[in-house]
């Protein structure tokens, strides 16, 4: 998808499994205090994979170093400020960018010239540092995007990068909301919103926040902690980073540090829906069907513009095998968020079960257009050819 992908959603509660953890009351835990943020240590194994830190994340070859200086000096040397020619060689370098991709340290990203939104801002920062300029991020409001990935619902939001003019020098006789600069925005909409700025500590976060939340999705637990512990210690306001810890500390058996942690993050500031939405799939699991009206309640009041609710009662539907309540709740998802190919491939499904192939040749298609990994879009026409195929033989 065209957005840095920062938050982890909803590990949805009918594919919650608990490994096969001893238990951790009494004196055979070994939580610890993280931060005002309990951690059972003792049921992650060590990844042998160790962390890219910040400056690996940044880090240029010798060799893409001299490109980018060299670039950078021909297009100084045309006129541009410096901030503008960092703006011009990254805009040159997008016209043969590959968008939707993984998300690559400034390294690959350069190297393969492909990745993510993430993977873009990561090298405009490397580039920044390079030459020495003054960066900073800004989040947009704007409707985030939403995929899943086997039984983790991943959503993405938006983030401008914002490199300074550093020739600018401020007037005393005047107030400036920021210094000058210029905004990259690599994905720019007349619906987006601007927010305030934030540090380089919390979009470092952001960054492992995405690798953890691949690798929850990839069922590896021991990475997928590593990341999110990292990226906590990044930003320990993030509520996002709090609903992951909850959540890979339920996958991993510890209801009992998991709950704890979801009870932190939901006395933290503004109410969060995924968060509350995890815990209420704990407490279902449960059967604390009191607390869970109470928290249902409290998570209605809140305003979602977003697909969220809608795309969870769905699965829930399937699930349970409720095919009418699942295919009404698809259909509101998608009118809130027509780029969710998940939900057109699952309401192809439920056509095809249900004998509907014209409704289902139509699902087809809109998946198809919403899609972007080649082995999918091949699977999609593959089945288009084969529905066509079929109705051509019934007509």
């Amino acid at each position: 998808m065209h957005r840095i992908k920062i938050i982890l959603l909803l590990i949805l509660s009918f594919v919650f499994s608990a490994c096969s953890t001893k238990s951790i009351d009494g004196s055979k835990s070994d939580i610890k205090q993280h931060i005002n943020i309990p951690i059972n240590y003792n049921l992650f194994e060590q990844t042998k994979i160790a962390p890219l830190n910040e400056q690996e994340l940044f880090y240029l070859t010798q060799d893409q170093q001299k490109k980018v200086k060299i670039d950078f000096e021909k297009k100084v040397a045309t006129g541009y400020e410096p901030h503008q020619a960092l703006y011009q060689i990254l805009n040159e370098n997008m016209a043969n960018f590959t968008y939707y991709g993984e998300t690559y340290n400034a390294t690959t990203v350069m190297r393969l010239n492909k990745g993510n939104c993430m993977s873009l801002a990561i090298l405009t920062t490397a580039y920044a540092k390079l030459l020495g300029l003054d960066f900073s991020y800004r989040n947009v409001y704007t409707l985030p995007i939403f995929s899943k990935k086997e039984d983790v619902i991943l959503s993405s939001s938006h983030v401008q990068t914002v490199i300074y003019d550093p020739s600018f020098v401020a007037d005393d006789n005047f107030f400036y909301f920021s210094p000058s600069g210029i905004t990259i925005d690599y994905f720019p909409n007349k619906n987006n919103r601007r927010g305030g700025t934030f540090s380089y500590n919390t979009f470092v976060a952001m960054y492992y926040k995405n690798i953890a939340a691949d690798a929850l999705a990839d069922k590896d637990l021991a990475k997928s902690f590593m990341y999110a512990n990292t990226a906590y210690k990044y930003d320990t306001k993030n509520i996002e980073t709090i609903n992951l810890l909850a959540v890979i500390h339920r996958r991993a058996g510890d209801v009992k540090t998991a709950e704890a942690i979801y009870k932190i993050g939901i006395g933290r500031g503004k109410p969060n829906i995924a968060l509350l939405s995890n815990y209420i799939m704990l407490l279902k699991s449960q059967q604390r069907m009191e607390e869970v009206s109470f928290l249902q309640s409290k998570m209605e009041e809140l305003d979602d513009p977003s697909p969220y609710k809608s795309l969870t009662q769905a699965y829930v539907a399937t699930q349970n095998n409720d095919i009418k309540q699942a295919e009404r709740h698809f259909k509101k998802a998608l009118k809130k968020a027509p780029y969710l190919n998940q939900a057109y491939m699952e309401l192809y499904r439920i056509y095809i079960k249900q004998q509907k192939m014209e409704m289902a040749q139509a699902m087809l298609v809109k998946a198809l257009e919403w899609t972007y990994e080649l082995d999918e879009k091949k699977l999609y026409k593959q089945k288009l050819y084969n529905i066509n195929q079929s109705i051509a033989r019934n007509i």
